[in-house]
């Protein structure tokens, strides 16, 4: 390994996630990615070592394109760094053979088999746009292998993005890849629209978001926020009835006309007697109105309330 020993190595590590962490200039993080790639000659027991294949690896999703191409080719030099085993080497090199390639997937390697790091999540081995070798709907971040611990100690929002990513693959031919993306922007403008604040709107906007997208009757939300039709800032901001399925807002409009129908039929006039005298205080301010609740052959029934104490009472 020319120039880095795993000491240096780790130095590199501590200070890409500091730049990353304080947000310091592309060109700044690009200067140590550039010194890794230069420097650095791959090893199983490197990359285990020193974890530097994972915090790279995070690299790929950032949000400068120079930045994440060059985190990219790194990974996928140090993937086939990894690969190649000396001729020399002893009778187990089958075993270590894909040993090493199991720790190049866990700490950075981008192709079907890689591990999601915090930031970019990538299919598991065996899985293509969705998932073989699981139920579609059955998917979730944990199926999917996907981390959403991108937030430091913030445990509201990593179970909040954890939550927004399972309600959107649902079903989904989606790649972890392209629905953690629209899980990660949602929560970005519901933290944003909530002052930067994980309180208790925050929160019931998050179940509401939920609740919503793990429909399994609501697949249509599902399939416009995937296909970019609702974008993620929308998204953050709809209320329950404009996510609500198909069925459920004919449920909800059946409900508001029957109790339209009910508020608009007419009741029976009402009027005010002396002649009758409240039973409870002896008073002689009466309301009262009469309905036919029997047969048309009986006598129809007058419900009487008393103006002064509230007493009730009916005869017929």
């Amino acid at each position: 390994m020319p120039g880095m020993d795993t000491k240096d190595i780790k130095i590199h590590g501590a200070s890409l996630d500091k730049a990353v962490r304080e947000k310091l200039p592309a060109s700044h993080i690009n200067e140590i990615l550039g010194r890794l790639k230069s420097d650095v000659v791959a090893t199983e027991q490197i990359l285990r070592e020193t974890k530097i294949g994972m915090i790279v690896n995070k690299l790929r999703g950032h949000a400068d394109k120079a930045v994440s191409e060059l985190a990219k080719d790194i990974v996928n030099k140090w993937k086939k760094d990894v690969s190649v085993k000396p001729k020399s080497s002893s009778s187990s090199e089958p075993k270590g053979g894909v040993s090493m390639k199991r720790e190049v997937s866990t700490n950075g390697g981008n192709s079907g088999k890689d591990t999601p790091n915090k930031s970019t999540p990538t299919p598991s081995a065996g899985r293509k746009a969705g998932g073989a070798s699981v139920d579609p709907m059955k998917r979730s971040h944990k199926t999917d292998g996907v981390e959403c611990n991108i937030f430091g100690d913030d445990e509201v929002r990593t179970k909040s993005l954890a939550m927004i990513y399972d309600g959107l693959v649902i079903g989904a031919q989606a790649t972890p890849d392209e629905v953690f993306k629209i899980a990660k922007d949602t929560e970005h403008h519901l933290y944003r629209n909530h002052g930067n604040k994980t309180d208790t709107a925050y929160r019931n906007k998050l179940r509401s978001l939920f609740f919503n997208l793990k429909d399994l009757k609501n697949p249509n939300l599902r399939k416009n926020v995937l296909s970019g039709r609702i974008e993620p800032m929308r998204l953050a901001t709809m209320t329950s009835e404009e996510m609500a399925s198909a069925e459920r807002k004919r449920e909800d409009e059946k409900i508001e006309q029957e109790n339209m129908k009910e508020a608009m039929v007419a009741k029976a006039p009402t009027s005010v007697t002396d002649q009758l005298r409240c039973g409870k205080c002896g008073k002689r301010n009466v309301s009262y109105s009469q309905a036919q609740t029997r047969s048309a052959d009986e006598p129809m029934t007058t419900f009487c309330e008393c103006l002064q104490c509230g007493h009730r009472w009916k005869f017929s």
